[in-house]
Formats: structure tokens, sequence, C-alpha cells
């Protein structure tokens, strides 16, 4: 039997896992009938695989205060080069002039890469209506967390990976952060991890180049092998994904490639895997791509 592994983004830790689990079932059957699928999906369907409070327990529960040109606590000089990386993508992606000088955040220390980060995340807070800096630093900070931090990955992974194996092959649907878990975990040789029919990356980062370089630094960027195929899905205004994961975004050595489609996903931000929208299930889960492709899969003996 074709088992269901549901991975979330970030900002889970402290939540009811299992309300969690109820809003993406909400979310998925809502795009299954959408799709005009028959199938519906109850609890004991789906293996829903919780991190976040294991991840809070690594970063820190109390949030970082605004940012100063002064620096930010508990940010590194590393962390910050990595989280003005991605503000500036995301800058670019939204079309947004920037009046800084053009210096390599890697060239930048100090006064001048606080200063720097402080331009970017005041500038993203002006011109771009669907982001604030705040969710996109704690954002970044998870990521950056999760890709440099050797012991908090290996952590994460191991659970993961438990959740992932067991008997028979298993559908991953994966959101933001959770696809770049599920990528990590999945190029290893992990025992147990040998049929993945299919992966369903949703908004997924892993194509923004501070990510991608940071991905590629832990091991060489191959096919994850247990997987047949992949598609991944975004909406084009959701700027925490910016784009495509194809040969210049992500490229994979190999025949397999990832299949790309951009869908819509109304909710504020366009972010989002499993919320409520004018008192209906939404969000990247609920779309009828998802639907259909669980349709397929999960139908599989």
């Amino acid at each position: 039997m074709t088992r269901l592994v549901l991975l979330p983004g970030r900002d889970t830790g402290g939540l009811d896992p299992e309300r969690l689990e109820a809003a993406w079932l909400a979310a998925l059957n809502t795009g299954l009938a959408e799709a005009g699928s028959a199938l519906r999906l109850a609890d004991a369907d789906a293996e829903f695989v919780f991190y976040g409070d294991t991840l809070d327990a690594v970063v820190g529960r109390d949030e970082p205060p605004p940012i100063t040109t002064h620096g930010l606590p508990g940010l590194s000089e590393d962390a910050a080069r990595f989280a003005l990386s991605v503000a500036r993508q995301v800058l670019t992606s939204a079309g947004v002039p920037t009046a800084e000088p053009s210096v390599a955040p890697a060239a930048l220390t100090g006064g001048s890469l606080w200063a720097a980060l402080s331009a970017a995340l005041a500038a993203i807070d002006r011109w771009v209506p669907d982001l604030s800096s705040a969710v996109l630093l704690l954002f970044v900070r998870d990521v950056y967390v999760y890709l440099t931090d050797a012991e908090a990955r290996a952590t994460i992974d191991a659970g993961v990976a438990a959740a992932i194996a067991g008997d028979g092959p298993a559908v991953i649907v994966a959101h933001s952060l959770g696809s770049v878990i599920a990528y990590d975990v999945l190029r290893s040789t992990t025992p147990g991890l040998d049929d993945v029919p299919l992966l369903v990356t949703l908004g997924s980062p892993l194509a923004i180049a501070a990510v991608r370089d940071a991905v590629e630094a832990i091991a060489p960027l191959t096919w994850p092998a247990p997987v047949e195929r992949w598609v991944a899905l975004r909406d084009p205004r959701d700027l925490l994904t910016l784009r495509d994961l194809d040969a210049d975004g992500f490229p994979l050595p190999g025949p397999l490639t990832i299949e790309n489609a951009d869908v819509v996903n109304p909710v504020p931000g366009h972010h989002a895997a499993a919320t409520v929208l004018d008192n209906r299930p939404a969000g990247y889960a609920a779309v009828p791509e998802v639907g259909r492709l669980l349709d397929e899969a999960l139908a599989r003996p």
C-alpha cells in the first residue's frame, strides 16, 4: 500500500501537531475535490512529520528583535551574509532597484554588513507588499541553522528519515523548509528509504542561490535515488521560492529531471501550505494540481 508522508515548513514549533495535520488534510481534501477526485484522506491515511519543536530547541524560541545597523543579537555575521544574499535576490525578483553599493555579501563585515542587511530589509518592508522583513528573517534563520549546523541537521534528518521509512512505497508532500529537509534526507543512503514513487515540493526555496549553495556545500547536488518522480509546484508571486527547480535554478545530473508547474496560491503572501481563507481550506496543499497528483499516485497498488 502506498503511504502518504507530509512535511510542513517552518514556524510550527509550539503548535499542536494534531491540529496542523488536520489543517493539512482539510486542504488536501479540498484540492482532491477540486481535481474531481473521489479520494478523501483521513487521519490514518497520512504520516505528518512534525519537527517544529526540535528546530525551535536549536534556534531558540525567542523571536529576534528588529534589526538595527548595530547588528542583531544571536545572528552571526555568516548568518547575516546569508540573509543579505536571500534578501537581495528577493528584491531583484520583485523588481525593486536598490541604492546600496553592489558589494558582495562575502566582502562585507561589521557595521557595513549590518547596514547593508538593514537597508535590504527596509526595502522589502517598503516595496514588497506580499512579504515583510520579519517573515523573511525568521524563514532565513531557520533555513540557515538547518543547513549550517551539522548536529541540528543530523537530529532533524534522523527523525524525518524514521518517519519516511516503512513498509511499502511512500508519496511525500513537502512544503518550504520541509522540501529542503526532504531533499537532504532522500539524497542520503538511509536504509529503508528505497521507494518514493512521487515527491511533491510546494513553494520550495531550493533554487534560491544562497540556499542552493549551502545545500551543495553539504554534499554534491544529485538526484535523490529513491524518488521516481519529482514535481515542484510554486506560485510565481511567492517570494520565498523565487524560481523553478530547473536546470538553471537547481541543476541535477543524470537523465531524470524535476517537473515544474505554476499554481495559484491565493493566501496572503502566497506561501502558506494549509490555512483558511474566506472560511475555506486554502494554501498550496489545497490547489487542484496537488489533488490530481495524489489521486494518481495513491491509487498505485
